[in-house]
C-alpha cells in the first residue's frame, strides 16, 4: 500500500504533463484562425508562462545546485523548440506535425547509443526504419512524378524542415535537462527556464505588430498549459528519466491527433492513421538500455517542497 502511494505523485506529474501538452497544438491552430502571428503566440505564451511560474513558486529563486549556463542552454533549446513548432504549424497540419514530433524518443535513443554507448535492443534499427516510414506515409511524401501518382498531396518542405529542427532541439533539451535534474529542484529549474525565455520574449516585442484582442484568450491558455506541461514534464523526467518519460509521453499523441481531426477539421485518412501507428510501433521497438546503471535521481524535491518554496513545483 505504501509503495502504491509513493508512485502516486509521479503518476500525477505524468498525467498533468500529458494533458497540458495535448492542448497546446490545438490552441496554436485556433490562435492562427484568430489572425495571430507565430511570433505573437511565441512571445505572449512565454510571458504568460513566466508569470504563472512566478506565482506558483512565489517569486524568483536561484537554482543552487545547477550552473546558470546550463539553465540558459536548456532555456534556449526549449525556446527554439517552441519557435520551430509554431512556424512549422503555419506550413503543416497539427496531425502532420504531431506525427513528426512523435519520433523524438527514437532520436533520443539513437543519440544515447553514440553519446553514452547504450545497448541497442534486437529491434532497434527496425524501429527506426518503421518510424521513418511512418512519417513518410503520414505526410504522403511522393518521390515519383505527379503524372505517375497524381493523387498524392503536396507537402511543405519548409514545414518538414522546421518540424525536424524541433525534433533535434527537443532531443538535446531532454538529454541536457535530465543531467541538470539529477541534483536540482525541478520547480526552480522550470521557473528559471521560463523567466529566461520571458526576458528573451520581451526583446522581441517591438516586432509583434498589431495584436488583435481575439488572440488574448488563446495566449493565456497557451501560457498556462505550457508552464504546467513543462513543470510536470521535467518533474517526471527527474523521477523516471528522459528515455522512459519520452516513451510514456507517446500516450498523448493519439489524443491530440483525434482532437485535431475533430476540432480543426483536419484530414485523417488511412495514410495518416497508418503512418502514425508505424511511428508509435517504431518508437517502442527503438529502445536502448544503458551499459552502466545510471545514478537514480532523488525524487524527494518532487514530493516534498523545499524549505523556501510552496507546494507547487513543462515542453
Amino acid at each position: 500500500m505504501a509503495a502504491n502511494r509513493s508512485h502516486m505523485p509521479t503518476a500525477a506529474w505524468v498525467m498533468l504533463a500529458l494533458t497540458a501538452a495535448s492542448v497546446e497544438p490545438i490552441l496554436i491552430k485556433l490562435g492562427f484562425q484568430a489572425q495571430a502571428t507565430p511570433l505573437q503566440l511565441l512571445v505572449f505564451k512565454n510571458l504568460v508562462a513566466a508569470f504563472v511560474m512566478l506565482i506558483l513558486v512565489r517569486g524568483w529563486k536561484r537554482p543552487e545546485q545547477a550552473k546558470f549556463s546550463s539553465i540558459a542552454t536548456v532555456s534556449l533549446l526549449l525556446f527554439a523548440t517552441n519557435a520551430f513548432c509554431l512556424f512549422a504549424l503555419t506550413k503543416l497540419s497539427a496531425v502532420e506535425l504531431i506525427t513528426i514530433i512523435t519520433s523524438t524518443p527514437a532520436v533520443v535513443a539513437l543519440v544515447n547509443c553514440f553519446r553514452r554507448h547504450d545497448r541497442r535492443g534486437a529491434w532497434f534499427w527496425h524501429g527506426l526504419l518503421a518510424s521513418l516510414a511512418g512519417v513518410a506515409i503520414s505526410l504522403q511524401i511522393n518521390f515519383l512524378p505527379a503524372n505517375v501518382l497524381p493523387g498524392s498531396s503536396a507537402i511543405s518542405i519548409l514545414g518538414v524542415i522546421l518540424a525536424l529542427a524541433a525534433v533535434l532541439s527537443s532531443t538535446v533539451y531532454r538529454i541536457k535537462i535530465e543531467s541538470i535534474l539529477r541534483q536540482a529542484d525541478p520547480r526552480v529549474v522550470s521557473l528559471n527556464i521560463f523567466v529566461i525565455n520571458g526576458l528573451i520574449s520581451l526583446l522581441l516585442t517591438p516586432w509583434l505588430g498589431t495584436v488583435s484582442l481575439s488572440v488574448i484568450p488563446f495566449v493565456l491558455w497557451m501560457g498556462v498549459a505550457g508552464a504546467l506541461a513543462n513543470l510536470a514534464f521535467i518533474a517526471a523526467i527527474k523521477a523516471l528519466g528522459a528515455t522512459r518519460m519520452s516513451i510514456i509521453n507517446l500516450i498523448q499523441r493519439p489524443v491530440v491527433v483525434l482532437i485535431a481531426a475533430l476540432v480543426l477539421k483536419e484530414a485523417l485518412g488511412w495514410p495518416q492513421v497508418l503512418g502514425f501507428v508505424l511511428v508509435m510501433l517504431g518508437v517502442q521497438m527503438a529502445q536502448v538500455k544503458p551499459k552502466q546503471k545510471l545514478e537514480q535521481p532523488d525524487a524527494a524535491p518532487i514530493t516534498q517542497p523545499s524549505k523556501d518554496l510552496c507546494g507547487s513545483s513543462r515542453s
